[in-house]
């Protein structure tokens, strides 16, 4: 496929890559292969603006997968394993994404965690992964740091196994937010 640029701002702001509905669904989750040694997973949407043979980044997106306009990608299925995949913890750096727009107003941790989670449930994530989040009318450049896979016998109603989380800073991550 030929990386292009995503076709909305909207779209920029939901961290997904972005292809026709001929080629993937959405929620779907791909690797995008840009050099033999360098793969990135991504979960995709479609819009109809986006040609079949294309798949759209946000600029972040670009800049952490080392991308270019036009440069041709493999695209390939990713199924995550529901067993160790699973996202327990995340740490993120966060920061104004327009330097020029800083203040010095608190923002609410809490509310602004619930946010993350509700706008990219179901998301793939991988560690130094850059990402923009919108909060309180307010655009936040992300860096993902740390990653640590949940216990998965909580999916299945079991009790924790006790077992500390593991950090799997190799291994791609998907955000599961369990009500």
């Amino acid at each position: 496929m030929q990386a292009g640029r995503c076709p909305t701002d909207e779209l920029s702001l939901t961290n997904c890559a972005v292809v026709s509905e001929k080629d993937l669904q959405s929620g779907q989750h791909v690797t995008v292969k840009t050099t033999p040694n360098h793969k990135y997973v991504f979960t995709v949407k479609t819009h109809h603006t986006v040609a079949p043979g294309s798949i759209a980044f946000s600029l972040p997106q670009r800049k952490w997968a080392g991308l270019s306009i036009g440069q041709e990608v493999e695209v390939s299925n990713y199924n995550f394993d529901k067993s160790k995949q699973c996202i327990g913890a995340m740490t993120i750096e966060i920061d104004f994404l327009q330097k020029k727009n800083t203040d010095s107003s608190p923002y609410d941790s809490d509310k602004m965690a619930a946010e993350f989670i509700q706008q990219f449930n179901n998301q793939a994530f991988s560690v130094t992964q850059q990402l923009v989040f919108s909060f309180c009318d307010k655009l936040f450049g992300l860096v993902v740091k740390d990653i640590e896979a949940m216990d998965a016998s909580i999916l299945k109603g079991d009790p924790a196994s006790g077992k500390k989380p593991q950090k799997v800073p190799d291994l791609f991550k998907e955000l599961k937010h369990q009500n």
